[in-house]
């Protein structure tokens, strides 16, 4: 049974999180406030597939907010899963804009308010790594372990051949979630993404294909 599969059958946010666990491999794990803790990675994770991974990215980074307040541990990744897709990004690409303490959090991070959505939906856009668990979950399952292992998170490689597959599956799944966006955005968004993913080489291909 594939992990999509099981996701269908589970009833509850902690059959969720035990399905995640397991497929993961997670050691070490702890579930509290913030749904599984391990050293690596903290996530948020829902029983059903209503919220945008923006949304729960949202909500888990109000924790995170509260952690770097207190001056407490924050692992170097930051995931959302559900029923149906799954997200992954560095903290260091997001702490730096948390510690300017600009956003205006609820009091509870399941009563994120709608300007912190906003807020954090336009930042991190560029930096998060999504998954449909129907259609990617070997993707997504060898992502996270090699984040967990090796401490990065490995993408695919952009060649020419493969750019418009790359542009339309980044479209699918980060730029419809982006809000306030029109069609004509998502080619300057992708771009800018990119250009701040890439390694050297791989921005001069890009550059000579878009010339």
């Amino acid at each position: 049974m594939s992990l999509f599969e099981k996701l269908k059958l589970t009833k509850s946010e902690e059959d969720v999180k035990d399905i995640y666990i397991k497929a993961l491999g997670l050691k070490g794990y702890s579930k509290n406030l913030i749904d599984i803790q391990t050293k690596e990675i903290w996530f948020e994770a829902k029983d059903n597939s209503k919220l945008s991974s923006y949304a729960m990215f949202t909500q888990l980074l109000h924790y995170v907010q509260q952690a770097l307040n207190k001056g407490e541990y924050v692992p170097p990744f930051l995931a959302v899963v559900d029923t149906q897709k799954a997200a992954i990004m560095k903290s260091a690409d997001v702490i730096p804009f948390l510690e300017k303490k600009t956003i205006k959090w609820g009091k509870r991070a399941s009563d994120v308010t709608q300007e912190a959505l906003d807020t954090v939906s336009q930042y991190i856009g560029t930096h998060l790594v999504s998954f449909k668990i129907e259609t990617q979950e070997d993707e997504f399952i060898r992502t996270f372990k090699d984040a967990i292992q090796k401490g990065e998170i490995i993408r695919i490689q952009i060649t020419p051949d493969n750019l418009k597959q790359v542009f339309d599956k980044w479209v699918a799944m980060i730029g419809r979630e982006i809000k306030g966006v029109t069609d004509d955005d998502y080619a300057l968004l992708f771009f800018a993404d990119v250009m701040n993913r890439m390694s050297g080489e791989q921005v001069s291909i890009f550059r000579r294909y878009n010339s």
